[in-house]
């Protein structure tokens, strides 16, 4: 069973103060360092105890306090941040911590990564902060610094970066490399001819075209219109592990749910066994400027995965005890997707939208492709409000305001159309941020809005609850807006985007069980759910 992993990358003032720190040493050295090796240069001078360049004193100082991981870590962040926004967005470059990078390395040696004997390749080598950490790991053990350099391979596709990873390598090893440990490529287009007993990447991530695409592999793991990045690279990670050789990725959690990602699920289960699937605790501020949801992936390349095999689901970045960490098997469908266990496994509602009587659709309206249709002003025209994701609050009444939350917009229609909502109905949020608290949110659309305008339509960044019972909708709305149920739908989906499948397959309590449980608590949502929850598996056991 794999240890759950604790601590944090730093206490939060620490790191504000080396975030702010980088980010003044950037500005002031982006203008001059404009090209990969000036930016790896600028960097490098970092390294010595009395540097080159006054401006980076501060910043310095500060560095050479910490820990050899730590230290690392924001001499790569700092160049990351001296590179123009464009091409930071486009090569993905956002570094692992090192608290990170040291759980996905003792999960790998977990599963039987053999720092005495196995070859490493890391496709995506970025500041070499798996490489790294790996010769200290390997040095430690006691092997010779050349053998080291001989068996760490990486590719980079940035050439400042590959410059920068080699020293940070050799520093670590306190050494010069005897060979190129990291080369200069693509690792989607660049001949990788061995195979490795450890594959391990915190790959880029981010669509492709088919025109960005090389080769057919992509079909194993992707869909036409939708390739990501880092599906390629899971594609090639197992493609170049050794049978029983060890793949350790860190990626979006996205493939664990996503509709579109069922092809990239399929190839994993097809490929080996799963061991791991690790949730990095807290959705921001640990991987700098990214506001995903991440997951880390184990597993080891050979027979198919089994339905029946229970794979292990610990959190990254807590101080959680070793011993609550939760195995389950995954769904029998290799296609389906793989929720993580439920906070509490023993609490289960066992009700859906559906005993509700309540139905989730998408919203309708796409106005970046239908501009004509949207006006602020119907005159003579057949048309109706459109509520924007914008307008929904939760615990509010919505109302129709415009996208900047003003004047009314109106959608036009020139023949009846289904889209029109003419019932009583809810809206939610269909994509948040990384700034809001919560993965759902929901509001009872204002029944005056009906009533003056005939019905409403919605943007597609929304989701239209309907019910035939007023009652029921506002009940089955108080209880999404819980954090006991969105707590269990961020169990469910990897993304920031709520997928109308998952919500209504969402298990929740059932009505009978909520409302006894909201007349008990006085209207509490919140202490209600909770009671709902464990009352039905009360009832379950009698």
């Amino acid at each position: 069973m794999p240890s759950e992993e604790g601590g944090t990358v730093e206490a939060e003032g620490s790191k504000t103060t080396l975030l702010a720190r980088a980010r003044l040493a950037a500005r002031e050295l982006a203008c001059e360092a404009t090209s990969p090796q000036a930016r790896a240069g600028a960097c490098l001078d970092l390294l010595a105890d009395i540097g080159v360049d006054e401006r980076l004193e501060p910043f310095r100082r500060a560095l050479h306090g910490l820990p050899v991981d730590e230290r690392h870590y924001w001499i790569g962040t700092l160049y990351t941040l001296m590179l123009p926004t464009k091409v930071r967005r486009l090569q993905a470059t956002y570094f692992t911590p090192p608290a990170v990078a040291d759980a996905v390395i003792n999960f790998a040696i977990e599963a039987g990564f053999d720092l005495w004997s196995d070859d490493v390749l890391d496709p995506a080598a970025g500041g070499a902060a798996f490489l790294s950490t790996i010769a200290g790991r390997m040095t430690s053990a006691g092997l010779a610094t050349k053998e080291v350099a001989y068996r760490l391979n990486g590719i980079e596709i940035d050439a400042g970066l590959a410059i920068l990873s080699r020293r940070l390598i050799a520093e670590r090893l306190r050494a010069p490399l005897p060979r190129e440990v990291i080369l200069i490529g693509d690792a989607l287009r660049v001949p990788i001819p061995a195979s490795y007993g450890l594959v391990i990447a915190n790959p880029p991530y981010g669509r492709m075209s088919m025109e960005e695409v090389p080769g057919n592999a992509w079909r194993r793991v992707a869909h036409s219109g939708h390739i990501n990045k880092y599906a390629l690279f899971a594609e090639l990670s197992f493609r170049h592990a050794k049978p029983g050789g060890i793949v350790a990725l860190v990626i979006p959690s996205s493939f664990r749910s996503g509709p579109l990602y069922n092809r990239m699920r399929q190839f994993i289960r097809s490929q080996g066994e799963v061991l791991t699937i690790g949730s990095i605790a807290g959705r921001d501020g640990v991987f700098l400027d990214v506001a995903q949801d991440i997951s880390v992936l184990i597993a080891r390349k050979g027979k198919a995965h089994r339905p029946d095999v229970k794979v292990w689901f610990p959190i990254i970045g807590t101080t959680t005890q070793a011993g609550t960490v939760v195995a389950q098997a995954l769904p029998a469908r290799s296609e389906d997707a793989w929720p993580l266990p439920p906070v509490d496994p023993e609490t289960i509602g066992g009700a859906t939208l559906a005993d509700y009587g309540v139905t989730a659709k998408a919203g309708y309206f796409v106005w970046n492709r239908e501009q004509a249709r949207l006006v602020m002003k119907l005159g003579p025209l057949d048309g109706f409000p459109l509520i924007w994701a914008k307008n929904i609050r939760a615990g509010e009444i919505c109302q129709p305001a415009g996208k900047q939350g003003t004047k009314m917009d109106f959608v036009t229609f020139a023949e009846p159309s289904a889209a029109v909502v003419r019932t009583p109905a809810a809206v939610m949020q269909r994509t948040t941020n990384d700034k809001q608290p919560r993965r759902l949110i929901a509001a009872i659309v204002d029944p005056a809005v009906v009533v003056r305008w005939g019905g409403f339509v919605t943007e597609n960044h929304t989701i239209v609850l309907t019910a035939e019972s007023p009652k029921r909708l506002a009940l089955a709305v108080k209880l999404l807006n819980t954090s006991a149920v969105d707590q269990r739908y961020r169990r469910v989906s990897g993304t920031a985007a709520v997928s109308v499948t998952l919500l209504r397959q969402l298990d929740l309590p059932t009505p009978a069980a909520f409302s006894a449980a909201l007349r008990e608590a006085d209207g509490d949502a919140e202490t209600a759910a909770l009671t709902a929850y464990r009352r039905q598996q009360e009832l379950v056991e009698a």
